[in-house]
């Protein structure tokens, strides 16, 4: 499905978030928001799940406005992974995943393929241990990929995921990035907040760096990130390298480059 940003311009509190992004985002491809903290990451991709309200612009699926799409339709199509995994309510693990499958439930779909649906994205996201345990007791990293399980178990063909690795340790992370980018390859558009700049270069196809509400540039990692960008847009020098065949960035502040 084909999600495209036009001319997008977004004010919070009376101040300029997001300012003329125009993106037309490839089917398909592992997509990563880039930019320091207050560059508008969060709040684009909340307006590319309909839940933030623009001034003036246009989101569309498949050349249709996304505003047209009633609520439950929409989320067949788009499933939203926030920044905060949090759960009010002491539900085990596969009740929370099973929220995943609400714009299904008043559908023929059968209860048996909702719970295939659950199982897969509980295997795909390796918490089977966890089956049973109330997401409440979890620790955060924890949480966290059950609350990615959830978005998955819509298996929608968009998903946008907002920081999804922020607080997993160094492996999860890399087998989170590793899922994502394998359900690109599959057909999905993956479209994710990163501030791990090394994970976005290895893993993301695509990438988008924003500042301070205005996108500066957009394509592949290697014309994204490059020591320009980084320096203008971060503020820090950048090491370049490669191991087996990946590529890799190690961002760097010099003493005299310090406050």
């Amino acid at each position: 499905m084909k999600l495209t940003v036009s001319n997008i311009n977004v004010k919070l509190s009376g101040k300029s978030t997001l300012k003329n992004i125009n993106i037309e985002f490839p089917t398909g491809k592992l997509i990563g928001l880039l930019g320091p903290n207050g560059a508008g990451k969060s709040t684009l991709i909340r307006v590319l799940a309909g839940l933030q309200s623009i001034q003036s612009g246009e989101v569309s699926l498949n050349e249709q406005p996304l505003a047209n799409f009633p609520k439950l339709e929409l989320a067949k199509h788009i499933s939203y992974l926030p920044q905060t995994g949090e759960c009010h309510w002491p539900m085990t693990v596969e009740r929370v995943v099973m929220l995943g499958r609400y714009p299904y439930l008043d559908s023929t779909r059968s209860s048996e393929l909702n719970m295939q649906a659950v199982e897969q994205a509980i295997k795909d996201v390796d918490i089977q241990h966890l089956v049973g345990r109330t997401v409440n007791e979890l620790s955060g990293g924890e949480r966290a990929r059950v609350m990615l399980a959830r978005a998955l178990a819509t298996q929608t063909k968009i998903l946008l995921a907002d920081e999804p690795i922020a607080s997993l340790d160094p492996r999860h992370q890399i087998e989170v990035m590793a899922l994502l980018q394998a359900l690109a390859d599959q057909g999905k558009t993956v479209i994710v907040v990163l501030h791990e700049l090394h994970l976005a270069m290895r893993y993301c196809e695509h990438l988008l760096l924003l500042d301070q509400g205005e996108q500066i540039a957009i394509g592949p990692a290697s014309k994204v990130l490059t020591a320009k960008n980084l320096l203008d847009v971060y503020g820090v020098e950048a090491i370049f390298g490669e191991h087996h065949g990946s590529p890799w960035v190690l961002p760097w502040l010099d003493k005299k480059m310090a406050p």
